[in-house]
């Protein structure tokens, strides 16, 4: 070996001894790297279980988050089948829960005993969830135990029938230790014990004495009077106790004790039950003020509402009355809400006085009443009476009385008054019959007829020939319309004059062509309504031209000759009237 490897193997020889070390110790490593896959779930199933649970938690965690995240879709198929289930057994068992509330609702809450229950709550001021509790729940002893303090030994055990044994040893043991770990926690002197706890379904009550403790396992809500009789029991019990205080119990220093009938559970349940019901009894008497108070209030308020009631059924007969009592009105329905709404349906006559003031007379408050007619012709005496003065148009000298459908007329009048209305007073509608007692005053003015001239050149009567069948035509081509019965349109009246002078007109031409005109005068119907009914109709409409024609200044004598034609099939089925006119020749 050369010196300069000698001196490389002094300088160098530790460092390589530990790069050869290294590089073993990576070559293992990467062994045991691989080989760690196959003995990893050995490793795991060896390993203790809490660590591990508290090393795999974070990473686990973490992982199912981001594999959430990632592959959502993956992981909610392949839960489906474990989340439906949870989800259908979580919604029934919300439902049940939900259907259980409801029906305590509806027992306590609508029931005569609810409303008592109600009504106790309210007295007492305790809320109504400890009142149904109070009442509803029941209470059962399982078992009643005797330990002894200073020892921790049991003096003695009761237990409700068909119930399993426990190891009353242990249950000693344990509630001894759990009252000084309660004395230890608390810092006390023996002043602080355990008094109650809840195991599973039951209800542990421990009561302390001098000597010995009573505990006791309860199921259900049990009542304070239980508490009341347990520490009875054990005072009674400790009255019988030695009265050194190191005496030792024996069984027969127990037995002297009759612990059995003193802490029987069915007794201990009577005891309870028998205090209870006499402080119930002792207890004073609950004043009735408040539900005197509220039975008045109740029949005021259903007083008042009554009366409201009644108030408002009075005016709505009232007004009711008053309608029917209405001339020209039919009541047919009312339709009323109380204080709210009125209605009122009926028919009422176009010359009735209207509704308005009845109904503002009414008194209803604030309720404004709505009104809904239709027309129809009223058959009564008022109703009637005003018809015929509107249709005859009677001077001031001529008095009009109706008496059950009866037309009186009387006074004296103008001849051609008396002319015009004597026979349209028979048709006017709801007149039966008519006594005309009217006079004609001696200087009633007449309508002159036309004079023919005394002399007429062959020229002048030719033409008035020639120019008469025009004029006639015309006349014919008029008609005059109404809207119902015999009242016209508003257009007839200037209809009516111009057909007035071209009937003079006519006449004045005839006079000079030395013929003679004579008048047909058509009234005419449509086709609805009963025969009678429009046959009348039509003599009306033709009485009414016949009559205003002569109003009109038409010669009476012209129109007294005049044929009223009133054939149900003379005219087209519509509601008019209209001049038919026939020239004849005179005969020399």
């Amino acid at each position: 070996m050369s010196d300069f490897e000698r001196l490389r193997h002094l300088l160098l020889a530790d460092e390589r001894d530990k790069l050869a070390t290294a590089e073993q110790r990576i070559i293992e490593l990467e062994r045991v790297n691989r080989e760690l896959a196959a003995q990893l779930p050995g490793l795991v199933r060896a390993a203790p279980a809490e660590p591990m649970s508290r090393a795999l938690a974070s990473p686990v965690a973490a992982a199912l988050g981001n594999a959430v995240q990632r592959n959502r879709a993956s992981i909610v198929d392949a839960l489906f089948p474990v989340i439906g289930p949870i989800i259908r057994k979580a919604i029934a068992e919300a439902l049940r829960g939900m259907m259980r509330d409801l029906n305590q609702v509806l027992e306590h809450g609508f029931s005569p005993r609810g409303m008592r229950w109600r009504i106790e709550a309210w007295r007492s001021g305790v809320p109504f969830a400890q009142i149904v509790l109070k009442h509803s729940l029941r209470y059962q002893i399982d078992h009643v135990f005797l330990i002894e303090r200073d020892s921790g030994l049991v003096l003695h055990r009761e237990s409700a029938p068909g119930l399993p044994d426990l190891d009353a040893d242990a249950i000693a043991g344990m509630l001894t230790a759990i009252a000084q770990f309660v004395r230890d926690s608390v810092g006390g002197e023996g002043t602080e014990s355990l008094e109650a706890v809840r195991i599973g379904e039951h209800l542990l009550w421990v009561l302390d004495g001098p000597r010995a403790s009573l505990a006791c396992f309860i199921r259900g809500v049990p009542p304070a009077s239980l508490r009341v009789v347990l520490s009875d029991r054990l005072e009674q019990i400790h009255a019988q106790f030695p009265d050194a205080a190191g005496d030792t119990l024996d069984d027969e220093s127990i037995a002297r004790l009759g612990l059995s009938a003193n802490l029987e559970p069915a007794a201990l349940v009577a005891a309870s039950s028998a205090l209870g019901d006499a402080d119930a009894g002792s207890r004073k008497r609950p004043s009735l003020w408040p539900l005197l108070l509220i039975g008045l209030a109740i029949v005021l308020a259903l007083g008042w509402y009554f009366l409201h009631i009644a108030r408002w059924n009075e005016r709505v007969e009232a007004l009711q009355a008053g309608l029917r009592a209405h001339p020209g009105f039919l009541l047919t329905a009312i339709d009323a809400r109380p204080w709210r709404q009125l209605r009122v349906h009926g028919l009422l006559d176009a010359d009735a006085e209207p509704l308005q003031p009845l109904l503002d007379r009414a008194d209803l408050g604030e309720v404004q009443p709505s009104v809904e007619v239709a027309g129809y012709l009223s058959s009564d005496d008022a109703i009637v009476l005003k018809r015929a003065r509107r249709l005859l148009d009677a001077p001031a000298s001529v008095s009009l009385g109706v008496a059950d459908g009866v037309l009186v007329v009387s006074g004296e009048a103008a001849g051609e008054w008396i002319d015009r209305r004597r026979t349209q007073a028979a048709w006017i509608a709801g007149v039966r019959a008519v006594d005309w007692q009217v006079l004609a005053t001696a200087d009633s003015p007449k309508i002159m007829p036309v004079a023919r001239p005394a002399s007429v050149s062959v020229d002048a009567q030719a033409a008035a020939r020639d120019a008469l069948p025009a004029l006639v035509a015309e006349i014919e081509q008029a008609s005059l319309y109404f809207s119902h019965d015999t009242v016209p349109l508003a257009a007839s009246g200037d209809l009516l004059r111009h057909l007035a002078t071209s009937l003079r007109e006519a006449q004045s031409l005839a006079a000079v062509a030395g013929v003679r005109l004579h008048l047909a005068i058509h009234g005419c119907s449509d086709a609805t309504g009963a025969a009678e009914l429009n046959a009348r109709l039509r003599e009306q409409r033709a009485g009414w031209l016949r009559d205003n024609l002569r109003n009109a200044g038409v010669a009476t004598e012209l129109l007294d000759e005049a044929t009223l034609v009133t054939a149900a099939d003379a005219t087209a089925a519509i509601r008019a009237a209209m001049l038919r006119v026939q020239v004849v020749e005179v005969t020399r």
